[in-house]
């Protein structure tokens, strides 16, 4: 049964590989796949702050991602004004070059892009990415299809350059309520843009995982029609279930999950994580289709012990057939 991660801590790197690159890990662990994500630069306007490609203000947190304190677009209304970074910049698809020319055919290694609205909330702000969701659908249009055909051409480099054929999207639109607009407004208006995403990134031939926390239950039909191949991570902290979700869809796609990284992974101890990891295959193994992970990344927070217990329960548990 394969597993990988979004992104794994570069301390939880430094104790496990003795190196804080990821690749170093992977192949120590003989984990079967890295998620790489293009490169953007980064112009350093004070120790712990800078100001990357895009044109946002970030403050480094020592996590995987830093927060964005201002961003590029102040009115979305002017979003014509902005200009995207070149995605065929000589730089931006180092990591990427890396992965491939270390792994080669020995291990899945997935781009890793965007969809309808994590862009948006970082170009213009999350509280006025979901105003204009509601007062200026519009302007909301026209920069979502700028980004729709930025992130297209991405994947379009990926797979001519570097024979990528395994794409996620990373694009919340949920929390542990439900998804973060109305249903109505979803299926109207986002839930179409979304299907246009899925249907250029099938055209490039990619295989398509879609990553969303939340309790993502009113749209899982939704984004299999669409044409996903694979959800994650079926969040038991949004109420998912990921049996109920075995059952339902494991015909069609494919599950990646769900290893709790908000408690278990962070204070249980090694039984909990074994016991976990063993009832996770009981419950959506059965017939393949399973990609064992935690339930987002492998944070700062993880005792790298953890980690470990949690890669060894897959090696013990995690062969067909399940007994």
């Amino acid at each position: 049964m394969p597993t990988f991660e979004w992104a794994i801590d570069r301390m939880v790197c430094r104790e496990i590989a003795g190196s804080e690159d990821v690749l170093d890990l992977i192949d120590k662990m003989d984990i079967d796949g890295v998620v790489v994500r293009p490169n953007y630069t980064k112009d350093y306007v004070g120790e712990d702050v800078y100001v990357d490609e895009w044109g946002s203000r970030r403050q480094v947190t020592g996590e995987f991602i830093d927060v964005i304190t201002q961003n590029p677009i102040g009115d979305i209304r002017d979003h014509s004004a902005y200009r995207f970074p070149d995605p065929y910049a000589a730089h931006r698809f180092e990591s990427l070059e890396r992965a491939v020319d270390r792994f080669g055919d020995k291990r899945a290694v997935v781009l890793n892009v965007r969809d309808v609205f994590s862009d948006i909330r970082d170009l213009v702000g999350y509280e006025n990415a979901l105003i204009a969701l509601l007062s200026d659908q519009k302007s909301y249009s026209e920069l979502v299809d700028r980004v729709i055909e930025y992130n297209r051409t991405l994947a379009l480099i990926a797979r001519d350059r570097y024979k990528i054929d395994i794409l996620a999207t990373t694009d919340d639109i949920a929390d542990a309520r439900g998804l973060i607009c109305g249903p109505d407004l979803y299926f109207s208006f986002l839930g179409p843009k979304f299907r246009e995403v899925i249907a250029g990134f099938k055209d490039l031939g990619y295989f398509c995982i879609k990553h969303c926390d939340g309790n993502v239950t009113e749209v899982i039909e939704y984004w299999i029609d669409c044409g996903v191949d694979c959800l994650d991570p079926i969040d038991p902290n949004g109420g998912m279930d990921i049996q109920s979700v075995k059952e339902a869809y494991g015909e069609r796609i494919c599950l990646k999950g769900n290893i709790n990284c908000e408690s278990t992974l962070v204070s249980g101890s090694g039984d909990d994580v074994r016991r976990e990891v063993k009832e996770c295959i009981d419950k959506a193994g059965p017939g393949g289709g399973l990609i064992l992970s935690s339930s987002n990344t492998i944070h700062s927070g993880v005792p790298a012990d953890n980690y470990r217990v949690m890669i060894d329960a897959l090696r013990r548990f995690g062969k067909y057939p399940l007994n």
